[in-house]
Formats: C-alpha cells, structure tokens, sequence
C-alpha cells in the first residue's frame, strides 16, 4: 500500500467516531453502614427487625448517570452483529415497532446494509432507555464496553464522559455467559475493575446514600430523589416531553405519562394502543431533572432496572426454565404506584425476566465502572459481600473441567 495511502487510512480510522458516549457519576463515602430494611415495606425498622441489609459499599465506584438508550443499544447491535442473524437474541420482536407501535423502539431492517440492520424505530426514540432487557442482554452489552476500550473526560460538575470503542466479544470479560443455559446461568463479576453492572448495593447507596443524614435520623431517603415524600408524577405531551420538570422532585410512575410516537406531533394516542393494556411510556433518560444524591437520574420510576446480584429463586414462583439462580432488580416502572420507588423494593426475578411477566416492557439497566483498586472478596461469588453458603454452591456446582 503506498505509503500516502496507509497515512489516509491510519487518520481516517482515528478519526471514525466513537461507538457510543456513556456519563457517570462516581459514589464515594467508602465503608459507609448498611441499612436494615424489611422487603416492600416503607419504614425503617430496627436490625433486629430487618429482612435484609443493603447499601453498604467498601470502595469508590461510578454509576451511569442516565440508563442506557435505545440510541446506545443500536449502536452495539449493529457492532456486534452487523449482519442482523440475532444469534444471541439481543433483539426481540417484542422491541419492534411492528409488533408493539407504542413501546416498539428498534427496527431490524435485514435490506440494509451490514451494520445498520437495527434502527431506531423513529427518532424520538434515541434518548429514552431500552427496555426488553434481560439479564444476559445487560450483562453482554457490558462484556462489549469491557472489552473494548474507551477515552474517559470529566466536566465541571464532576460528570465523567467515556466515549467507548466496543468489542464484538459478549460472550467474557465482566461475565462469562458461554454456554448460557447452564454455566451462563450462574454468571458473576469476575473483574474487579472497568465496566460492569451495578450491585444491588451499588445501585441502591447511588440512588438513596446522602452524605449527611436525612430527617429519618439515617443516611438514607426513602426516595431516590432525596425526599422522603413521594415524588410527583411526570406529566409529558404528545411527543412524550414532560411538561412538569422543576417543580419539585419528579419521576415517571403511577401510569401518568401516556404518549405514543404516531401521536408526535400531532396524532392521538389512540393510534396505537397497547396489547398488553398499559398506559405511561417511556420519557426521555433525564428529563425529570431530579437527581440522586450523587447526581444520578430516573433511578425511580422509567423502567425497573437489573443489578449482578444473585438470589434463589423465590419459593412458588413460576420458573419455567428452572434457572438455579435470580437476579436483584430495582427502580419501579412507569405504570407502577410509589411503592415501587421505596428503597426497600428490592426485587428479584429470574435473568429471562420472565418473572416480570408482561411488565418486562419496562426492564431495562445503567452502567457502572470499578477504577483499579476497587476491592472485594474474591470468594464472594454472588457479590453480596459475605462469603458464605451461597458462594460455596456456586463453586461445587461447577466442579470440575472448565466450560468450552
């Protein structure tokens, strides 16, 4: 190649545009104190009383500041499979605007060229967040960020901006999903630092963890929004842009925000009804502007959101593909009441999310990233932070030759 030429190409190729931007925010107060908590119930009951402890983190980490966008998860399903074949079921027909015209956001479009067979359904898509996720879709979409490399920047405000290279490898790094219905199925962090999904405990003291304590007496909000009193519901126009923000601490929950892209700018909602009977869709990552303690946002209401931590199943649930292990979900959805906005809702479902039912419409997941240094136990396998039975049937029930 003449050597003209090899220059062009090497500038044009540092040149091409990053695959996605992601902004986090970073949560310190390291070693802060768990609080006790009893499952779905909104008080704060003593130790003695509690049903779980959460929230305590030993180390400095950083959480996405917006979930991720529809936007963000074309991009990485046009890098990791460009040729649209869908192999690991990153798309679902259920995200298709043909079957669903009012929370369909991703159109595959096989004609295409290769690279571009998933496309955003309209352009008032782009910045809302992507739901259809289930455990193994967050966790690869994570292995691409973790793989691939990125450029980090800070702004004034503390915000730091990573503008990221993916890598078309999902299947390890953060988590190892090779063969997914079994050894897939048990996936935990296996780094201790770069990008990953949030703990439950990580999310959790993003979302509520004040520096100072609140009226309760704790370091906690009840609210994700730091209040103690629920927050008011979203209100949005035809376009699905919220009309209320800057009153008072906002969030999108309680079936308010009812929009549809046929009515943007000047349908009905009406055109496209819902088969499934919701309500409220989505609103813009954001635009409620009322930020966590630490600067985050819509980690109340939007779209319940998954974290890495593992649980047994729940006794009597339905578990249709037996999965051995659950995952921690937190963050109410658009058409749920205030309850679902509680500190102490934490939720599990099984990594298909097929314990969310329908409401699966509204699952969806943000970012977080250890910097080196970042600690743990490395025999704490399901990251709860306690090394205990739990971990040790992880282990047993992988004795042996490694998976292929």
């Amino acid at each position: 190649m003449p050597l003209l030429t090899t220059l062009l190409v090497a500038t044009l190729s540092q040149a091409t545009p990053p695959q996605i931007e992601i902004d986090l925010v970073g949560v310190g107060d390291p070693g802060n104190e768990a609080l006790p908590i009893i499952n779905f119930n909104p008080t704060f009951p003593t130790a003695a009383n509690a049903t779980e402890f959460v929230g305590a983190v030993s180390y400095d980490y950083e959480i996405g500041r917006f979930e991720v966008t529809v936007n963000q998860w074309v991009s990485f399903l046009n890098t990791v499979d460009p040729s649209g074949a869908n192999v690991r079921g990153l798309w679902d027909v259920a995200m298709s605007p043909d079957t669903d015209p009012k929370y369909g956001s991703v159109r595959q479009v096989l004609s295409a060229p290769v690279g571009a067979r998933y496309q955003l359904a309209s352009p008032v898509w782009s910045q809302r967040p992507i739901a259809w996720i289930d455990f193994f879709r967050a966790a690869r979409f994570i292995n691409a960020l973790y793989n691939g490399h990125h450029e980090r920047t800070v702004d004034g405000n503390g915000v730091a901006r990573y503008r990221c290279w993916l890598s078309q490898n999902t299947e390890t790094g953060a988590y190892d999903l090779r063969n997914q219905a079994t050894f897939g199925a048990y996936a935990t962090r296996g780094v201790r630092s770069g990008f990953v999904l949030p703990s439950q405990d990580e999310w959790i003291k993003a979302a509520y963890f004040s520096h100072v304590p609140t009226p309760s007496g704790s370091h906690y909000w009840r609210y994700p929004t730091q209040s103690d009193e629920p927050p008011t519901s979203a209100t949005v126009d035809a376009c699905g842009e919220v009309t209320n923000a800057g009153i008072g601490p906002l969030a999108n929950f309680n079936n308010i925000a009812e929009w549809c892209p046929a009515s943007c700018p000047d349908g009905d909602v009406t055109t496209c009804p819902d088969p499934f009977g919701f309500l409220a869709n989505l609103t813009r990552v954001g635009a409620c502007h009322s930020p966590s303690p630490w600067n985050t946002l819509d980690q109340g209401g939007n779209l319940v959101e998954w974290t890495d931590t593992v649980v047994a199943p729940v006794a009597g649930a339905p578990n249709p593909l037996n999965q051995p292990i659950w995952r921690q979900v937190h963050g109410g959805i658009a058409t749920a009441p205030a309850y679902q906005l509680w500190m102490s809702a934490t939720g599990a479902t099984d990594p298909y999310g097929q314990f969310l039912d329908n409401t699966r419409a509204f699952a969806g997941f943000r970012v977080g990233f250890l910097p080196s240094g970042a600690t743990g136990c490395a025999a704490d396998l399901t990251g709860d932070g306690v090394v205990n039975g739990q971990d040790l049937g992880i282990l047993t029930s992988e004795w042996g030759p490694c998976q292929p």
